[in-house]
């Protein structure tokens, strides 16, 4: 066996570098805090109910993209997914809907039924989407034949009209619309980071589904993450679960090994996946910098404002406002008030996510956190998450106040509790106004806490994912290295900015073919 590589954390990220380098001759060995692989990717049983925390949609999940190479080699390609006709449906306030269509025509269509003076707006959108549906993310070029990377460079000059969108909000790009319908239709879809979030994610999103390659494995994000673990273990890797790492060991200038309360192990190489400031100050003790992170991290989140609903990485969600823009213009994704439902009977007959606008908004938090809109998503394309003829739904609610939970938690566990309780009956009372019967069918309630992720996950401030997608940070490469600390690399989602799985799978296997280069291997992703 070759060199051996001690890989901190068990998420897609660092099970993705842990496998590409086991089966290239490496020695690796992950050690992971909890007891589950996943990291944020990952799900929980309660009372014979699933509620999956993780994917909406997974770019890569069919074969029309290249990025699915890099799910087939991880173990995950073979998994059944269902590629979705329609991501959801906004509730408006006159009682109508409007349908996000994944299908550029039907979605142009829904737009102009909604708002037909709007047109140029909607063919702009649905323009956009073809566009992007032609093009691909070319993540394992080396499994493209010559004919295959020729046909996508022939295509990229039809992505020239999308660059102007990189740097431009959703909001500029239906800023021109006159129906006030439809402007209400997409702040139910995105809410405030209607402001923020690039065009071109709205495009690719859209797109990469409109060609059928991002969609939902059934089975939910726990059973993809275990895909990924099943592969990597049979190829001899080693997983140390309930194994926190307390101190990056540094020799010399160079990463030497791991040190927690289980004991030592030592290794050739480190990788971190963990949360990135944890690594920077606790595992590493503050004796390294990262200047880019540091300066990210270092800023101050804000007090709870207003809120709004909101849409990020797939992830439908209703909560309060946001941090002012860190230093380089990177701005972290916040925590959840995640509320799972076990409902008693089947509801197919409902769309999978809706969204809708409170006709009185949700005072949480003590008043603190001011919720507009509700998200809830329901199930029942997933028969593996509920008992036969019942529904798993949940209902994400975000949050940048961590400190309320956490402080709350630690100050009296029954008010704790009894704050969660109160949390999820008030979701449940407004979504019933809208989904008539659905208080009466709820049989079991879990609510999960800005409190919860930290605890499980150890992510700054509870933050679902890394940095929010901007026009500023969507695509921006973060060094993962770190100046004077010789083989250590970081890798995951503090490191890519726009956050997603798709950045993990690829951040592990190109730190595989960085490694395998400098001990003189050929890369093998097979």
């Amino acid at each position: 066996m070759g060199k051996k590589v001690l890989v901190i954390g068990a998420g897609i990220a660092g099970l993705s570098a842990a496998s590409y380098l086991q089966r290239n001759g490496f020695d690796t060995q992950v050690f992971e805090a909890h007891t589950l692989p996943g990291g944020l990717c990952t799900a929980w049983k309660r009372s014979g109910y699933t509620f999956d925390g993780c994917i909406h949609w997974l770019m890569g999940s069919g074969p029309a993209s290249n990025l699915h190479e890099i799910w087939k080699e991880l173990g995950a390609g073979d998994l059944r997914y269902i590629e979705w006709d329609v991501y959801a449906t906004i509730r408006l306030s006159d009682g109508d809907s409007f349908t996000v269509y994944t299908d550029p025509s039907r979605l142009e269509a829904e737009m102009l039924r909604l708002g037909p003076e709007d047109g140029a707006v909607a063919r702009a959108l649905a323009d956009g989407i073809r566009r992007v549906s032609r093009l691909d993310m070319p993540a394992a070029m080396d499994k493209m034949s010559l004919g295959e990377r020729l046909a996508l460079l022939a295509r990229l000059p039809s992505a020239l009209p999308l660059l102007k969108w990189m740097k431009r909000s959703v909001s500029e790009l239906i800023s021109p619309l006159r129906s006030e319908k439809l402007r209400e239709a997409f702040r139910g879809l995105f809410g405030e980071a209607m402001e923020d979030f690039p065009a071109a994610g709205l495009f690719m999103m859209l797109g990469f589904m409109a060609k059928k390659s991002s969609g939902y494995p059934l089975g939910g994000s726990l059973a993809f993450a275990r895909a990924i673990e099943a592969e990597y273990v049979s190829r001899g890797g080693k997983v140390r679960y309930g194994s926190k790492v307390d101190e990056i060991l540094v020799e010399n200038g160079a990463a030497v090994g791991l040190r927690g309360s289980w004991g030592e192990e030592r290794g050739d190489y480190v990788i971190s996946a963990a949360d990135a400031q944890d690594c920077l100050s606790r595992m590493l003790g503050g004796r390294y910098r990262h200047p880019e992170l540091d300066a990210a991290l270092s800023a101050a989140l804000p007090a709870n404002t207003g809120t709004e609903s909101g849409v990020a990485d797939g992830a439908a969600a209703s909560g309060n406002g946001r941090p002012d823009r860190p230093a380089g213009g990177l701005r972290p994704f916040p925590s959840l008030i995640y509320i799972g439902l076990g409902l008693d009977r089947d509801w197919s007959p409902v769309p999978h996510m809706q969204t809708f606008t409170l006709p009185e908004p949700l005072l949480l938090e003590s008043g603190g956190l001011v919720v507009k809109r509700l998200s809830i998503r329901i199930f029942s394309f997933d028969p593996s998450m509920a008992p036969p003829g019942k529904t798993a739904a949940t209902v994400m609610i975000e949050t940048y106040n961590d400190g309320y939970w956490t402080g709350l938690r630690e100050r009296d566990r029954a008010a704790y509790e009894e704050e969660k309780r109160e949390t999820a009956r008030k979701a449940i009372a407004a979504l019933d106004a809208f989904l008539p019967g659905l208080a009466a069918s709820v049989e079991t309630v879990d609510v999960a806490t800005p409190h919860s992720f930290i605890h499980y996950t150890n992510n700054r401030h509870g933050s679902f994912e890394g940095w929010l997608p901007t026009g500023g940070s969507l695509g921006r490469k973060i060094a993962k290295t770190l100046p004077g600390l010789a083989n250590f690399y970081m890798i995951g989602q503090w490191l890519n900015p726009g956050g997603g799985l798709p950045p993990c799978g690829i951040d592990g296997r190109n730190l595989a073919r960085r490694l395998c280069s400098a001990e003189g291997r050929r890369f093998r992703p097979d």
